[in-house]
């Protein structure tokens, strides 16, 4: 028992340790990660490509969560001329942990330059949930979010992954409070029906003319008739032909034999024909009902200005 203990224990000790082993693992590959988008976006920053490097910043940011990341990407947007980005930038850097000294007080200042120009919607919610104005970054709640005056579209996204949108208008130096939880989940769009409008009746209908009955339903049933009689003949036939081989096998003669094939012979002719006289009947008195059957199932849907007409017999 004491054995047993001890190998479970050391099995659980082993377990932790490779669990810590996969998580460290992960860790160093995430910071490995954003050491190179770090490294990209100074490059591009050299290029002079200010727009591409604060995307990257901020991709390194979100990565390991950095402050500097994100203080380097507000300022590339404002190289980039992107004063709201730039302000969201700012102002996620702020709330992020290890920000020098010097650089908080530079992104207070700028922040406090940009929002005179801006308006901001302050967003809050739960853990998990994400929101951003237009096509900027997605940023964690609580968040403060930065546009230019007048409208725009604000894009909460839950934690499930359901996105809700809604309009804002913002106005220069003001802020706005938005609370996401308050927000309606978003809903499946409704199947649209679509209205089919039916024909109106003929006023005065005139009835067709009743028809005769087919001629080839007529010559079905004689047909139905012929075979009915050949099949019965073949029968018949076919007793024969087995009293003449009872009479072979008796007398085997000549003449005996050739009785009995010239009996069986006819039978044969006579059942082959019987049926197929049959068959031909029974598919000529069916095929004009087939017919009359798939003409009144007929639909005629045409297309007129304003909507879809069906006409047609049922």
């Amino acid at each position: 028992m004491r054995i047993t203990a001890r190998i479970a224990a050391i099995a659980a000790a082993l377990s932790v340790l490779a669990a810590s082993g996969a998580a460290a693992a992960d860790d160093d590959d995430q910071t490995a990660e954003a050491r190179r988008l770090y490294g990209e976006a100074k490059k591009l920053m050299g290029a002079k490509k200010y727009q591409d490097a604060a995307l990257a910043f901020e991709a390194a940011g979100r990565l390991k969560n950095n402050a500097v990341a994100y203080y380097t990407a507000a300022q590339a947007w404002e190289l980039a001329n992107e004063a709201a980005r730039a302000a969201d930038a700012y102002a996620l850097a702020l709330v992020t942990p290890k920000l020098s000294d010097a650089q908080k007080q530079k992104s207070e200042e700028r922040l406090v330059e940009l929002r005179k120009e801006l308006g901001v919607v302050n967003v809050k919610g739960e853990s998990g949930t994400r929101a951003r104005i237009d096509d900027h970054t997605l940023i964690p709640l609580p968040a403060a979010l930065h546009g230019a005056a007048g409208s725009h579209t604000l894009v909460i996204t839950r934690p499930g992954g359901a996105e809700g949108t809604q309009k804002v208008e913002l106005l220069a130096g003001k802020s706005l409070d938005v609370d996401a939880a308050e927000q309606p989940e978003p809903q499946p769009d409704a199947p649209k029906v679509k209205k089919v409008r039916l024909a109106e009746a003929k006023k005065n209908p005139v009835d067709e003319p009743s028809r005769g009955p087919s001629p080839w339903k007529t010559v079905g049933f004689v047909g139905i008739g012929a075979g009915v009689a050949a099949l019965g003949g073949g029968v018949l036939l076919g007793l024969s032909a087995r009293d003449a081989e009872d009479t072979y096998k008796k007398q085997p003669t000549q003449a005996t034999l050739d009785h009995a094939k010239g009996l069986e012979t006819s039978t044969n002719i006579m059942l082959i024909a019987g049926g197929v006289l049959t068959a031909a009947g029974v598919t000529l008195v069916v095929w004009p009902s087939k017919r009359k059957e798939q003409r009144a199932a007929t639909l005629d849907l045409r297309a007129s200005p304003g909507a879809v007409l069906a006409r047609g017999c049922f």
